[in-house]
């Protein structure tokens, strides 16, 4: 009796130990998603793409967004715990209430303004002048609008500024001679260099923007986390921002090898362009309480000229997050 009593107990335990066995199995590890934006502002995380991180525990699927608003809608739903946005982005979805939190700018400015016209040497000589701009609403435009009003001129009366262009069809439209003024992000701005040498870069709006705001630089995009991924699992966290700031380190020191990962993983570039690109563009890391400065300096932009385009505040201290 004792003897069958022992083996039925014997039997439950081993059933229970193959329950739990199963259990962890069928759960796998924790999955993330990491997103970032094709184009510019995925160049920086390229080594992601052809090695994806490997965290202890975690799965990191990485996936490539052809568009800002559909990764912010993928954001909202929570499909992507590990994301790329335009800073103004970012900031609008906390505001709104996404739960997410900003790790790290990952780029830093990375606009010119480019001409045909050799007598412009300052915003002053744009009068009367119709500039096309990269993005209704976006950080190009904003801060073109700013360093105007700084200079005493006024974006809406003292010069036309359009929109009707698309980044690669106004590079192209400028190296050909069919516009003569135009403010253009890497890699477009490279691009339409290439195309017409006598283009020049005869005003820097990274300068201005310092004398303006005394920032020495304005973000572009930032890198957000669920606040959930964040709370529970801070370790993987840890590990992915690492291996983000080494992707960027490698992709500046190796500016052609990651040219060809670009055009490997279909990033929308070609490898030659990336590669020329890549030494004109910004890319950095910065953890969130580091950039918090610059990044208030820049929304502070977007909340005078457009509120809704930030959610109508700058957010709270506790959306910049310290890892």
């Amino acid at each position: 009796m004792q003897r069958s009593l022992f083996r039925s107990f014997a039997s439950m335990a081993l059933l229970s130990v193959l329950a739990l066995s199963l259990s962890a199995q069928a759960a796998g590890p924790q999955k993330i998603q990491f997103a970032a934006l094709k184009g510019p502002s995925g160049i920086g995380m390229i080594r992601l793409f052809d090695s994806a991180p490997q965290v202890a525990g975690a799965s990191i699927q990485m996936v490539a967004v052809p568009s800002a608003d559909l990764m912010a809608a993928k954001v909202i739903s929570g499909e992507y715990d590990v994301a790329v946005l335009p800073v103004n982005m970012a900031a609008k979805l906390r505001s709104a209430g996404v739960p997410i939190v900003m790790a790290a700018i990952v780029g830093d400015g990375m606009v010119s303004f480019l001409t045909s016209d050799p007598s412009v040497k300052s915003l002053a000589d744009l009068k009367g002048k119709e500039v096309y701009v990269a993005g209704q609403g976006a950080t190009p435009d904003y801060l073109l609008q700013r360093l105007l009003v700084k200079a005493g001129m006024d974006p809406a009366k003292d010069l036309r500024l359009s929109y009707s262009l698309p980044y690669p069809e106004m590079a192209a439209a400028l190296a050909g001679g069919k516009i003569q003024y135009a403010v253009l992000p890497e890699p477009f701005a490279t691009v339409a260099l290439a195309a017409n040498p006598s283009l020049k870069a005869p005003l820097d709006l990274g300068a201005l923007w310092k004398g303006a705001t005394g920032q020495a630089s304005y973000p572009m995009t930032a890198l957000v986390v669920s606040a959930k991924l964040a709370a529970e699992h801070p370790d993987a966290v840890k590990a992915i921002l690492k291996a983000v700031s080494d992707s960027i380190a490698w992709v500046k020191a190796n500016p052609a090898d990651a040219g060809l990962l670009v055009e490997k993983n279909d990033m929308g570039l070609k490898a030659a362009v990336a590669a020329k690109a890549i030494p004109r563009s910004a890319y950095v890391y910065v953890p969130a309480p580091a950039a918090k400065p610059s990044v208030e300096a820049l929304l502070g932009v977007f909340l005078e000229l457009a509120p809704a385009s930030v959610g109508g505040k700058l957010p709270d201290n506790a959306f910049y997050a310290s890892f």
